[in-house]
């Protein structure tokens, strides 16, 4: 069977070329997020700066948005970096990044008093996902050590 040792070696070879690539896509996922990472410092930045410059209530919630987006984009540049370094993703951060979202949502919705009612379903949404973050933490702690 003089195919098996070529069967082999091509396997490994497909094997490196995957892994190069695999790296290469974390590197731009890691880019991306770094580009993104700056702008919304940028934006942290302009929206005090609007905030200071009109004087109004809103705007200290728009702050707080673009610091909970600031937020949740530090974590993901974290995990993606110990990615990188060998360790396993943390998969709560992606619940944090729904969390964060819906967060967000509320306090859009309860800066507008006509819209009380649609802060209901991302209340709902974030006690569910609340639940679910400290179920894969505990499941995290108890078997990931």
């Amino acid at each position: 069977m003089p195919t098996s040792k070529n069967d082999s070696k091509l396997s490994q070879l497909f094997i490196l070329k995957s892994e190069q690539f695999v790296t290469l896509i974390n590197s731009a996922v890691i880019v991306a997020i770094a580009i993104v990472l700056l702008f919304s410092i940028g934006l942290l930045f302009f929206d005090i700066y609007i905030m200071i410059k009109d004087r109004y209530a809103m705007g200290i919630g728009t702050v707080l948005g673009s610091l909970l987006i600031l937020w949740v984009l530090m974590e993901l540049f974290e995990n993606q970096v110990a990615h990188l370094k060998g360790q396993r993703i943390d998969v709560s951060v992606f619940i944090v990044v729904a969390l964060v979202a819906f967060i967000r949502k509320l306090m859009v919705a309860s800066l507008d008093a006509k819209h009380i009612k649609v802060a209901f379903f991302p209340l709902a949404t974030i006690l569910v996902l609340s639940v679910v973050y400290i179920v894969i933490k505990i499941i995290d702690k108890k078997y990931c050590q």
